[in-house]
């Protein structure tokens, strides 16, 4: 019985430990130089979403609080930022029962019998260096941003992600 207690305590710590964000980046470089930045340009007659409002709107908060200017001019940086569309399957009617008592165990399992596809969106901020167009720093969320989000969860959400995103920004 300790056994199984220690796999179920093993297993949560494991899950707490994990990561939401994902961050890859030029180690190479000083992050200090960069002073300024501006978000990628979008196409001409192209519209807004209320997630690409929620998301700069969070990283010019994130930036401005690590001494990073927003300009419309010449900048150090460019922040391009997208929600990566994907999709998953659910399976529905699978279950697992387990039961003990006196000198014996017994495990049920029943198969899948539905399957059902649903989308997702993960959020990816690039970090572009002008001078040269090279992405330097790059940040993937391993959460999912649903549709079936409120609004206030939405805003919730990607203010959480940024903020994980530019946590250990600049890099050491």
């Amino acid at each position: 019985m300790s056994a199984v207690i220690r796999t179920i305590v093993l297993s949560c710590t494991i899950a707490a430990c994990s990561t939401d964000v994902v961050t890859d980046y030029n180690v190479q470089l000083n992050y200090s130089k960069f002073k300024t930045y501006q978000f990628a340009p979008r196409p001409a007659n192209s519209v807004i979403t209320l997630d690409s409002a929620r998301v700069e709107n969070a990283i010019a908060s994130e930036l401005g609080n690590k001494g990073l200017e927003q300009t419309e001019s010449t900048a150090d940086l460019t922040i391009r930022h997208y929600i990566q569309q994907q999709s998953d399957f659910r399976s529905y009617g699978t279950s697992i029962g387990f039961g003990y008592g006196y000198r014996n165990v017994g495990v049920a399992y029943s198969a899948p019998s539905q399957f059902r596809e649903y989308q997702y969106g993960k959020l990816v901020v690039e970090l572009i260096e002008n001078n040269n167009n090279n992405v330097i720093w790059r940040a993937i969320s391993q959460r999912k941003l649903t549709e079936n989000m409120t609004p206030s969860s939405r805003e919730e959400f990607i203010d959480e992600q940024i903020f994980k995103m530019f946590k250990n920004y600049p890099p050491q």
